[in-house]
């Protein structure tokens, strides 16, 4: 059971844990549709920072600020239908608040503090209604906590240059956070490496886009000992969107995921990604995503289970300062 709850969470991990390669397409160009007019009509024509003079160009471009912290919270809702967890399947319920510190280092690079502030999962399976709390120990099931680890304690640093491209991450566990006790709490450097390009890695086109541009980026996701998760993901800039007052940057995207077929332990099948995100181009990071995940997953090969799963995710930028 205890490998359920691991894939339950890693696949609640994909709209966070990310991609180490790409493969960026030519943006294209469309004509804009009439909700994009009207839209065009609720923003000022004054040119902004990275917004164009037309108000509906934008440049995207990913970046980290030096001297700011951000907190965000990434939620999932997912649920699996698998023999061993009854005939109403697996539920599962994850919430999770990481902060990312940015300040200058010794080498003059970015410096990047991470750690995880809150986690909180409820799942049911089996009949068994689990919960965990990491700020409540009264609300820590003995299975989750097993598989969990020490999660909400893991510490880590990275390191990257002026470009935003990552040097090095390492683990800051003896600053402070006791050891993971096994699980998915022993995250390594590799997923939070991942983890944290993912935040600013869209494979967004080098120039200026216009409502309607498509590109397409190629992600790879950790899976731990399980391996490799590879998306395929098709990404449209819809036009400004207006956000409690921001003006920020409608991106929908769609897509589909594989597995590196090493190892013959996890693959699937059918599988579809669709969401949508809001990009905010003058502080470089994504404000909302909300994304799904639709797919048909395998597990232990030719002796193994084959389950359904659907995966809602929210992932959103709580503060900054």
């Amino acid at each position: 059971m205890k490998l359920y709850i691991i894939i339950s969470v890693l696949i609640g991990l994909v709209a966070l844990a990310g991609c180490s390669k790409s493969n960026d397409q030519a943006s294209g160009h469309s004509q804009q549709n009439e909700s994009e007019d009207q839209n065009k009509k609720s923003f000022s024509e004054k040119p902004k920072g990275s917004w164009g003079a037309d108000g509906q160009s934008v440049l995207l471009k990913a970046k980290w600020i030096r001297g700011k912290s951000y907190v965000f919270r990434q939620t999932t809702d997912s649920q699996m239908e698998l023999p061993l967890a009854g005939p109403e399947g697996s539920k599962t319920k994850m919430s999770m608040d990481f902060n990312v510190d940015v300040s200058e280092a010794t080498s003059g690079n970015k410096k990047m503090s991470v750690h995880f502030s809150k986690v909180k999962m409820e799942m049911s399976m089996a009949g068994q209604n689990m919960v965990y709390d990491s700020e409540d120990p009264e609300k820590q099931s003995a299975l989750l906590k097993t598989a969990l680890g020490d999660f909400a304690n893991q510490k880590f640093e990275a390191e990257i240059d002026k470009n935003d491209n990552f040097i090095n991450v390492s683990d800051a566990i003896k600053q402070g956070g006791a050891p993971a006790v096994g699980g998915i709490g022993a995250l390594g450097n590799k997923e939070i490496a991942n983890m944290l390009k993912q935040l600013g890695d869209f494979g967004f086109p080098e120039k200026a886009v216009e409502p309607g541009a498509k590109w397409q980026h190629g992600q790879e996701l950790s899976m731990q000992q399980m391996g490799e998760m590879k998306m395929t993901i098709d990404y449209t800039y819809k036009g400004p969107k207006n956000h409690d007052g921001q003006k920020l940057a409608e991106i929908v995207f769609q897509g589909l995921a594989d597995t590196d077929g090493e190892g013959g332990l996890v693959s699937f099948k059918d599988s579809k990604i669709s969401g949508t995100m809001l990009f905010d181009p003058e502080l470089g990071t994504v404000v909302q995503s909300n994304s799904s995940i639709d797919m048909t997953m395998s597990v232990g090969g030719e002796l193994g289970a084959e389950m359904d799963t659907k995966t809602s995710s929210s992932y959103s930028l709580i503060s900054h300062e």
